[in-house]
């Protein structure tokens, strides 16, 4: 395993050759501060960061995490012991697929998720088989996930996700389709007049049509990609 510490509260162990922790992830977590409390799900943990996060920084909620990979499960397991989280945070290793084995309809008030970007047709095959799941969709397309987020979603919860902005079309398609309106989303650029890396989304179940677009956030204040922004100094600071 591999050990860092992500601020002065959190160390973070992750599979040696697999996904480490990114900006992806803490921005998700900024993104959704409005959780502070109830019964959350994140659909493919992973190493647990976000949790890990959402935990530490005043969210007195619990949260269980579903991962398919068993080497993610046990990083997330000693993550939970090792920052105190057991009572707050627990692992399922399960295939999100068969979500109804492991959640009882309606149980959460939040699910949230950073999934697979990628089809199983796109991109260069990773050579290491954790990286290349976490990439693709290997074992679970996007509407598989809305489906497990809908099932889990009581009416009127939250679903929270992060994603491409190239497959944001299918990603609302598929919300909807499961009754999860969107309605909060904020595209990420690298800099200010970059095009999108990623998006940011809010739905809530059986909740009415109304889509909020916030301004983007920017990475960098510069273009040569070396200075953060203001914005991102700020969410960095929440973590601390």
């Amino acid at each position: 395993m591999k050990q860092s510490m992500i601020n002065r509260k959190l160390v973070l162990y992750e599979p040696e050759g697999g996904i480490y922790f990114g900006t992806d992830a803490l921005l998700l977590a900024h993104f959704m501060k409005s959780f502070k409390k109830g019964t959350g799900a994140e659909l493919g943990t992973g190493s647990g960061i976000i949790p890990l996060l959402l935990l530490s920084g005043g969210c007195r909620a619990n949260i269980t995490g579903i991962e398919i990979q068993p080497e993610y499960c046990r990083a997330a397991e000693m993550n939970a012991e090792k920052n105190g989280l057991l009572e707050s945070f627990k692992i399922i290793q399960g295939d999100i697929r068969e979500i109804k084995k492991y959640f009882e309809a309606g149980s959460c008030d939040v699910v949230f998720t950073n999934p697979p970007y990628l089809k199983t047709t796109c991109g260069k095959k990773n050579a290491s088989d954790q990286k290349n799941i976490a990439f693709h969709e290997v074992f679970c397309s996007i509407d598989d996930i809305c489906g497990a987020a809908s099932w889990c979603l009581k009416s009127g919860g939250k679903f929270f996700a992060v994603y491409r902005p190239e497959r944001l079309a299918g990603l609302l398609f598929s919300l909807r389709s499961r009754r999860i309106e969107p309605k909060r989303m904020r595209f990420v650029v690298p800099s200010c007049g970059k095009p999108p890396s990623l998006v940011l989304i809010e739905g809530k179940k059986d909740a009415r049509e109304g889509l909020k677009i916030e301004p983007d956030l920017c990475v960098y204040a510069d273009k040569s990609h070396t200075v953060y922004s203001e914005e991102m100094e700020k969410i960095y600071k929440e973590f601390e």
